[in-house]
């Protein structure tokens, strides 16, 4: 199926009766009581619609240009830190580029409200496909579709509380209950990431799930992804042992491999793609292609900074492969092309979520935590090697540290808000922002809390500074 085709996704992929109401509620946390029993009972009668209900977690969570999962936390990322800023003005994105965000901004409470509609349909997944007065799928089935859909949950909640800090820890359908939660302490919410995602290495199989898309492979999680995403989160926690065992498990595993041709590693085909999401609007292929790559004859809209660019160095292929340049009226722009597919002659294109370069850089980074430098540089050498530069030899700990973060700078530049992100977990967010940004503020490090939904929880509580 060629991208754009939402009439002929949507014969497999329906979009789920249970979540049909989510959308539609006034509290973005909150979810209305269920219209009756029969309507889950439908849903999870039989294994097949079942499984559709969870395909449809995927629909949904695509079918919003810039909501987190589609475009919104590379545009919304690469703009809050110093990597893209629009040619022409936009006050809603110019917000996030001068980190001066309102808790009416359209954009930014999308990415709250979006995410909290993932989660509240995945939280039905979970509690009806084993509810035994309402379920009829097969046991097998159920273990699967919970871990499914508890891996989803987790990512989700990684951007949220990354993007927010506190954050409402939902995870039942009990909207009485939903209402009026407060904020949960960001330790709460890595503890209740770490066991989904426990749980989902459990119950996803060790092979992706067939899909309708034969040649895209990584569309449906498998137990690698759960692993690769644990990787993560154990980085993040400092879990530095953790980290570097489950990201050995899949550097390990021969199903993946770096693409050292650097133009296939974004490809549906890409055998570094751990999970990918697939575009679903008409007229679209990935967001991050179609909102990156200028129209013919036109500026970008969104171009590299220059704080990006100087930080390549000159023979660094990245450079050469992943952006790409336009003169515009005597300038040139240099804009994000790791995704290059705007039309239908173009080869498939997935939107990556998961790549086996990001484990290698979180191995890397753990082994220096534990006192590894030769582990480490030899991880870091691997992703120089691909990118052609030279080895890294003779360097200390504090050194070979920095390295990696630049490294994790330029692989991960405009994806997913890697470097945003990077820059608050590693404390340098007001070191690097103060000399980059006027008027930056250590508050804006967090986004603030959407207006709306303070006004109708009274235990919600704003983040500092708004």
């Amino acid at each position: 199926m060629k991208y754009g085709s939402l009439n002929s996704l949507l014969s497999m992929i329906a979009v789920p009766v249970l979540f049909s109401y989510s959308a539609a509620c006034k509290k973005i946390v909150s979810i209305p009581p269920p219209g009756g029993m029969v309507t889950a009972a439908a849903v999870f009668s039989n294994d097949e619609d079942a499984e559709r209900d969870m395909k449809g977690v995927y629909y949904d969570m695509m079918s919003n240009i810039q909501s987190l999962a589609n475009g919104g936390m590379s545009i919304f990322g690469g703009l809050a830190s110093d990597e893209i800023y629009r040619t022409t003005p936009n006050k809603f994105e110019d917000a996030f580029a001068a980190n001066a965000l309102a808790d009416d901004n359209t954009l930014c409470n999308n990415l709250f409200k979006w995410a909290y509609q993932s989660i509240n349909h995945c939280n039905e997944i979970i509690e009806n496909v084993v509810d035994p007065k309402i379920s009829k799928v097969s046991k097998g089935m159920q273990v699967r579709l919970q871990a499914e859909a508890k891996m989803v949950r987790a990512i989700i909640f990684f951007y949220l509380v990354n993007l927010y800090g506190d954050v409402p820890l939902v995870k039942s359908t009990r909207y009485d209950v939903n209402d009026t939660l407060s904020r949960a302490p960001v330790s709460a919410v890595y503890q209740q990431m770490t066991a989904d995602l426990q749980d989902a290495r459990l119950g996803l199989p060790d092979s992706y799930p067939a899909t309708e898309h034969s040649e895209n492979i990584h569309l449906r999680p498998n137990r690698a992804v759960a692993t690769a995403l644990l990787a993560r989160v154990s980085l993040y926690l400092h879990d530095w042992a953790n980290a570097e065992q489950q990201a050995s498990l899949l550097i390990n595993d021969s199903a993946y491999q770096l693409e050292m041709d650097l133009d296939k590693a974004f490809l549906s085909t890409s055998r570094e793609a751990i999970w990918a999401l697939h575009p679903v609007l008409d007229g679209m292929f990935t967001a991050e292609a179609s909102l990156f790559i200028p129209f013919q004859g036109r500026p970008p809209t969104y171009v590299l900074t220059p704080w990006l660019l100087n930080s390549f160095e000159p023979s660094d292929l990245r450079l050469s492969h992943w952006t790409d340049t336009i003169i515009d009226n005597g300038i040139w722009y240099f804009y994000p092309a790791k995704y290059k597919a705007r039309d239908a002659t173009a080869p498939e294109e997935d939107v990556i979520v998961l790549r086996l370069s990001e484990q290698y850089l979180i191995r890397a980074e753990a082994r220096v935590r534990q006192r590894d430098t030769a582990g480490a540089l030899r991880d870091l050498n691997i992703i120089r090697r691909r990118a052609g530069l030279s080895d890294l030899i003779h360097i200390d700990e504090d050194k070979l540290l920095r390295a990696i973060y630049h490294e994790r700078r330029v692989e991960f530049f405009a994806e997913w808000g890697h470097r945003w992100l990077d820059l608050q977990r590693t404390g340098m967010i007001d070191s690097v922002l103060s000399q980059e940004k006027s008027g930056w503020r250590h508050d804006a490090a967090l986004f603030p809390l959407p207006h709306k939904d303070l006004e109708l929880d009274p235990n919600l509580r704003q983040n500092p500074g708004y």
